[in-house]
């Protein structure tokens, strides 16, 4: 039987009780008869359209209207999100709707950094969708405009919620594998989505493209599909790196992109301990993540269709640590893109908005996830390790 959105929110608060995200993040402190809170989507392509429907989950907020630059994209968000709902094909219009209190952010990444300044600028709440921007600069300036701004701003790194990822942080915080030492995280994949997707008209390619297979618009293939990950490589850590070596580039998809099809990322961190990223986009499905310490290992993996599993294992034995519950991407839920971190985080922004609380992911973290892929593409291209400060 398929849950209802009371059933999925409850089942969320409880997976939140056990989180080590801080308490206060989740106190939900807002009574439901608050006056919701309006939204306005800027993007509907591919993303921004699963967001709808854990936007539409939640009876705190009220997506009033969604903005595009192509017709079909912009009417199929349209009737996801209903026929009241406002379409623009100028996001300047967008924003200067006085009865949108806040926007998300699911352009193209090229295009964040130019729709967030403006979106302070009005005035207007911000969750803006992974990766942050194209270049630490434009990061930079993002994170300088929001700190002079009243507005909450919150960057959808959604793994920072996710039950099950914080049941591995208090794990190790727990002491269950002593220190950590080594971490792994592997992804293989297909290519991008290669359906309707906006194209970009790339000077260094020649042409127009998908804009994923570009490095101008997307920010390079680490940023735009490892930030997650290298996220939470540096989250089990707890620091960033202070030095990265790289290999990564095109060896199948020889089909004029500029955007790798895979890399080994290697991040070095202030205690001794280490992480490594491999991802390849031509490989049959995988996706492993472990993190290995002096007593024991940990290893989330998945359990087919009863979900995932946390597993515990130390000389010879095995051991299946108890999970909260979570829906977790692309498993069924009430609805396609209802994940529970992605809730959780949802839960995260409206409560920050109305307390005038600080989100669990700030710029900070966004913006270091980003620096870690970007050394990882300089360490590539120069065939050497390079130190966390090679970027500045």
């Amino acid at each position: 039987m398929k849950p209802s959105r009371r059933s999925f929110l409850k089942t969320a608060s409880l997976a939140a009780a056990s989180l080590t995200i801080p308490s206060a993040v989740f106190s939900q402190s807002t009574a439901p008869t608050d006056k919701p809170l309006r939204l306005g989507l800027l993007g509907a392509g591919h993303r921004g359209s699963v967001h709808i429907a854990s936007i539409k989950s939640f009876p705190q907020f009220q997506l009033v209207a969604a903005c595009d630059v192509r017709e079909n994209q912009l009417q199929s968000a349209i009737k996801k999100i209903g026929d009241t709902a406002r379409p623009y094909t100028d996001y300047q219009k967008l924003l200067a709707d006085p009865d949108i209190d806040a926007v998300l952010i699911a352009t193209p990444n090229c295009v964040h950094h130019e729709v967030f300044l403006a979106a302070l600028e009005a005035r207007k709440h911000v969750l803006c969708e992974k990766p942050m921007a194209v270049t630490l600069d434009q990061c930079k300036a993002m994170k300088a405009a929001a700190e002079k701004s009243d507005r909450t701003v919150l960057y959808t790194m959604q793994l920072r919620y996710s039950p099950r990822m914080n049941a591995m942080r208090k794990a190790i915080d727990d002491g269950k594998i002593g220190r950590p030492l080594y971490q792994l995280f592997v992804e293989f994949r297909g290519d991008w989505n290669l359906g309707d997707v906006w194209q970009y008209d790339d000077p260094a390619i020649g042409k127009k493209v998908n804009w994923r297979f570009s490095h101008a618009a997307s920010g390079g293939t680490l940023s735009e599909k490892s930030c997650h990950f290298l996220d939470l490589m540096n989250w089990m850590a707890g620091a960033n790196p202070v030095k990265v070596r790289c290999d990564g580039g095109i060896a199948k998809y020889k089909d004029g992109r500029n955007t790798w099809d895979h890399a080994t990322l290697v991040a070095d961190y202030p205690d001794g301990s280490k992480a490594t990223h491999s991802l390849c986009m031509f490989g049959p499905k995988r996706m492993d993540y472990q993190v290995v310490g002096e007593e024991a290992s940990l290893l989330i993996e998945d359990a087919g269709p009863g979900g995932s599993e946390l597993i515990l294992q130390s000389k010879g034995k095995r051991e299946a640590l108890p999970l909260p519950s979570e829906i977790t991407h692309g498993a069924r839920g009430p609805a396609k893109g209802v994940e529970t971190a992605v809730t959780l985080m949802y839960q995260d922004f409206y409560d920050c908005v109305r307390s005038n609380k600080k989100p669990f992911v700030d710029a900070d973290k966004a913006m270091a996830s980003c620096k870690t892929a970007w050394l990882g593409e300089l360490s590539s291209d120069s065939k050497k390790e390079v130190p966390w400060d090679a970027i500045a």
